[in-house]
């Protein structure tokens, strides 16, 4: 059988209930969702020692990356508004679940209310000395009505809200008029959100300590020390929700922020590691030792001057002069055989133009 549990339509008008935002009030219908199908009932449980955390009800919510944002907090709102209770085993249990999830109809509060109610005055009755009569039963004899059975009153007392009271002994008749003052009242604003900024997770990339947080705002804030705009907010998102991990976000982040560079730079760094099919910092931090060992292989880029070759005659002369012998004066060009050829030549192209 399909596990299944009751959910009363007095939840819109739950003073606790209103005061969460939207995004909250499908946290709560999830929570319940997953109590009613827990192999302990009413219970949120993953393993001994481990704490059911926010992101754990966010991810059974099936919440987009946009929103993870507002879940921060939620189950400690909870369990100071008395919804829920955290335990030493890690689990959370939402309070009176069990009891308004009764799996029979004799054990739902309002049989239960009216079996203490009679209890009460059989005991009262006992007391006096008198015979006890059920309070909801007619009187009459038999022959008054016959044909008519005994008339039970219906009982329309308001069981209050979801898994937020307690039953007590003690019944009133205003008890079931409980929402009728509050029909007339403006409705309560949701609880001020105060998100929390979460510890990092240090994990050790090239070698060296990289801080990866949970959070895109939280990451963002962390290297570049200012807030961000809703539209990198957004672009970031659109990131994870392309399989890119966030430790590859923090890397180009960081790896910006050494660089003395913006946002734009780590953008620029994350769209070509991307498009290479990178999504890891792993994977980014090894492509950049291939690429800074690429650059160290490419040669120095040094210019080198290019001289030209001097004539014979000079470059013995210039031997002559290094030697410290004396150079020959008062030749002419026709003297050195390559000279002359080369003046020959001259007067030759010199004749033929």
């Amino acid at each position: 059988m399909m596990p299944w549990f009751r959910l009363y339509p007095e939840i819109l008008k739950d003073p606790k209930i209103r005061r969460f935002t939207t995004v909250q009030k499908w946290l709560w219908i999830t929570a319940m969702c997953e109590a009613a199908q827990a192999s302990e009932r009413g219970k949120l449980f993953i393993a001994d020692g481990i704490e059911y955390a926010d992101q754990d009800l966010a991810q059974a919510a099936g919440l987009p990356y946009s929103e993870l944002e507002y879940v921060s907090g939620f189950i400690d709102m909870c369990v100071t508004l008395k919804m829920m209770e955290r335990h030493a085993d890690g689990g959370v249990t939402l309070l009176n679940f069990n009891s308004r999830q009764y799996e029979k109809p004799s054990d739902s509060a309002e049989k239960t209310r009216e079996r203490k109610r009679k209890q009460r005055e059989k005991e009262a009755a006992n007391k006096k000395g008198k015979p006890f009569e059920s309070a909801g039963t007619s009187t009459f004899s038999s022959d008054e009505h016959k044909g008519h059975d005994n008339v039970t009153s219906l009982s329309h007392e308001v069981t209050p809200i979801h898994a937020l009271d307690t039953d007590s002994d003690t019944d009133s008749d205003a008890e079931s008029n409980s929402y009728s003052e509050a029909d007339d009242k403006e409705p309560l604003l949701p609880l001020p959100f105060t998100r929390k900024e979460h510890k990092p997770d240090v994990v050790v990339v090239g070698g060296r300590d990289l801080y990866v947080f949970k959070s895109v705002i939280d990451q963002y804030k962390h290297y570049f020390v200012r807030d961000l705009n809703e539209t990198i907010k957004n672009l970031l998102h659109s990131y994870l929700e392309d399989e890119v991990q966030m430790d590859m976000l923090a890397w180009a982040m960081r790896d910006s922020a050494e660089k003395g560079k913006d946002w734009n730079y780590a953008k620029g760094t994350i769209n070509n590691l991307f498009s290479r099919g990178i999504k890891t910092a792993e994977q980014a931090d090894l492509a950049d030792q291939e690429f800074k060992k690429k650059q160290q292989e490419k040669p120095s880029g040094k210019i080198v001057q290019l001289v030209d070759k001097l004539p014979a005659s000079v470059e013995r002369q210039r031997e002559l002069e290094s030697s410290g012998q004396p150079a020959e004066k008062g030749k002419l060009i026709t003297d050195d055989p390559e000279l002359a050829a080369m003046l020959h030549g001259l007067r030759a192209k010199r004749v033929g133009n």
